[in-house]
């Protein structure tokens, strides 16, 4: 059996994830991606996306033949596409942190990447933003709170923009409990 939290946290495949979350209708063939997703040569990529279609976290939804060759247009699986907390709870304390430290520094990444474009664009209006918040809730109150907040992203990100090119707004939650 695939640990799921193995084959998520790699970071070549949580990018992978990302751009097929992006384009979730269409899919996106290894030769798209390989463009999208700099530094990753299309050889590691087809490595990655193996892994990921044997553990059943992306699907191929089409193909097409382009002159001799079939073109397969892969998404993401998104019931499987999630950790499953079993494979969490097993992991060791130091797997967890790398796996956190992945998180993290995809977050560093996409950021970058971000500022780097508004710096070639001459824009100086920043619309990212970050909080940090502390609440004292009881257990009750705080798996309430979880609910709502997976119910509210989940609600948005299952609505269709209107418009063609919407931009993409990236929102990451990092929840740590008190010991």
């Amino acid at each position: 059996m695939v640990n799921k939290v193995e084959v998520l946290m790699h970071p070549v495949r949580m990018k992978i994830s990302q751009v097929l979350m992006r384009n979730k209708t269409n899919g996106l063939t290894p030769l798209e991606m390989v463009k999208i997703i700099k530094g990753v040569p299309q050889a590691t990529l087809y490595r990655h996306l193996q892994v990921m279609l044997d553990s059943g976290i992306i699907r191929v939804i089409k193909e097409k033949k382009v002159k001799s060759v079939s073109e397969k247009y892969y998404a993401l699986n998104e019931s499987e596409a999630r950790l499953n907390i079993e494979d969490w709870k097993k992991a060791s304390s130091e797997k967890k942190l790398n796996y956190v430290s992945y998180y993290q520094l995809s977050l560093m990444t996409q950021y970058q990447s971000y500022l780097k474009k508004l710096e070639e664009q001459n824009c100086r209006e920043d619309g990212a933003t970050f909080s940090l918040v502390e609440l004292k809730i009881d257990e009750e109150h705080f798996i309430q709170f979880q609910n709502e907040l997976n119910e509210l992203m989940t609600k948005y990100y299952h609505t269709p923009s209107n418009e063609i090119d919407a931009p993409v707004r990236t929102i990451a939650v990092t929840i740590i409990p008190e010991t």
